[in-house]
């Protein structure tokens, strides 16, 4: 009887944990804007030394093709689409095929990941700190929500409360409080009412989020300030999200294209430390992946001088110019760690992001000669 038991329960082990090379969580980190001279930058403006940053030495690195199905410079929703779906979009529309065209007519809806990930029961979540649209911006919006208008944040929020696969995004943590708010009365929804009638608990701060009950694991917390801790916002949603022994997918954007120079860095620097914290406490069973939607004209020019430290930040700011702020069209690092990151190397596309946290989850088989 008692070896029936521990044969039981030895199975019941192995059917939870991830098969070697397999990752049992996905954590996607989006730094907006952050391509390779963003980095650059970032690194000397925040330790006065080329490659100081985390993600610099990351042991795998790949870059990927921004464009889009029919331009060569993307904006965030058609570069979502691409690492939501594995298929390339147009400007403007979340997770529809190219067939739609901006605020005029719809394409074929695209299945995302976070989708196969809600219909095999993982447990999902999204953060956000765009400081207008928040929690419905494009970037990850397109993993939820599947929309010919970018701007339609009623509607995609709202496709979020009632989502095609599983219950939708279980942690969600990030801004857009009013403007989302705004967008649902504007279309005679009760965003308050909705959301708690959808079973998740409604909170106006990331404190309100760090204080709630942890057996609280269906969570919206919407509010307006975009300087939030975001690495503290990551914890909290791996915090409720890990409670699933089949899994988690878990996507975190950051706003670190601002128009400011000092903002942007300092977005940059942050959005690393939330990397690295993430890293060193789960890669053992979860594929950290960081990308960016593109790149622009962030970087140090002229003939900046090395200072130490202490004395380079003035100077640094000085030499850091954005002269345009554009975005642009050449490769974007995808960066990574844990199990099934040796799946990122070379030049790749946008889509390929898609294939290798499918991969990474065991859904689908991706490498050399599969691109």
């Amino acid at each position: 009887m008692h070896k029936h038991i521990a044969i039981l329960i030895a199975a019941c082990s192995l059917a939870a944990a991830p098969l070697s090379g397999q990752a049992r969580n996905v954590i996607l980190f989006i730094g907006d804007g952050v391509g390779v001279s963003s980095l650059n930058a970032a690194g000397i403006y925040g330790y006065a030394k080329p490659q100081a940053l985390y993600l610099q030495h990351m042991p795998h690195l790949a870059l990927a093709d921004t464009s889009t199905a029919k331009e060569w410079v993307t904006d965030a929703a058609a570069a979502a689409t691409a690492w939501a779906t594995g298929q390339k979009g147009r400007n403007g529309v979340i997770s529809q095929s190219p067939e739609a065209e901006r605020g005029v007519r719809d394409g074929r809806m695209l299945k995302t990941i976070l989708e196969y990930a809600e219909e095999r029961g993982l447990s999902t979540g999204i953060i956000a700190n765009d400081d207008r649209t928040g929690v419905t911006i494009a970037a990850v919006a397109a993993f939820y929500a599947h929309s010919n208008d970018r701007q339609a944040s009623g509607d995609i929020f709202l496709q979020m409360l009632n989502p095609k696969y599983g219950n939708g995004p279980d942690v969600v943590i990030g801004t857009g409080r009013k403007w989302i708010t705004d967008a649902a009365n504007r279309m005679g929804h009760h965003l308050a009412d909705e959301i708690s009638s959808k079973g998740y608990t409604y909170l106006d701060s990331l404190a309100a989020v760090a204080q709630l009950d942890s057996s609280k694991d269906r969570v919206i917390s919407l509010f307006d300030d975009s300087d939030f801790d975001f690495n503290q916002a990551v914890e909290q949603a791996v915090a409720r999200l890990s409670k699933n022994p089949k899994g988690y997918l878990l996507i975190a954007f950051s706003d670190c294209h601002l128009g400011k120079t000092k903002k942007s860095l300092d977005r940059i620097v942050a959005l690393d430390k939330a990397v690295r914290n993430a890293t060193e406490r789960h890669q053992k069973d979860t594929l950290i992946l960081m990308t960016a939607d593109h790149g622009y004209d962030l970087r140090i020019k002229g003939e900046a001088l090395v200072e130490t430290a202490s004395s380079a930040t003035p100077q640094q700011i000085a030499a850091i110019t954005s002269l345009e702020d554009q975005h642009t069209a050449e490769e974007v690092p995808v960066i990574a760690a844990g199990p099934g990151a040796e799946m990122v190397h070379g030049f790749i596309s946008n889509t390929d992001v898609f294939h290798i946290m499918m991969s990474a989850f065991g859904w689908e088989k991706y490498g050399i000669g599969t691109r």
